[in-house]
């Protein structure tokens, strides 16, 4: 299914980027570096939470579906219970939910 790949696709970038921007970009003083890595992370948030509330509506299961619409509404929640003092431990989170909603939509489609 074309939206599974899409949902997958934009969750292991947005993993991938929020990992990467946490070990490189950030460190780096270029602002337009800076400023193109948010403009990212804001659109594969959105895509990848766009895609799993669609995605929610397409499966068979009441279960599935919940717990998709659970994980695409998930960065929003994390991003409120983050703090200064606790941004490692909610961006760790952050990243192996992505990773495991990735995994659960590529084996139930």
């Amino acid at each position: 299914m074309l939206l599974a790949n899409i949902f997958a696709t934009s969750g292991s970038l947005f993993a991938l980027s929020i990992i990467l921007g946490k070990l490189f970009i950030f460190k780096n003083k270029n602002i337009m570096m800076v400023s193109n890595y948010i403009a990212l992370i804001a659109a594969l948030l959105g895509i990848y939470s766009i895609v799993g509330f669609v995605l929610a509506f397409y499966t068979h299961s009441i279960k599935f579906g919940a717990l998709m619409i659970l994980f695409a509404i998930m960065p929003f929640v994390l991003g409120q219970l983050a703090g200064y003092r606790t941004e490692k431990f909610y961006t760790i989170l952050q990243v192996c939910l992505v990773i495991i909603s990735v995994i659960l939509c590529k084996l139930y489609f």
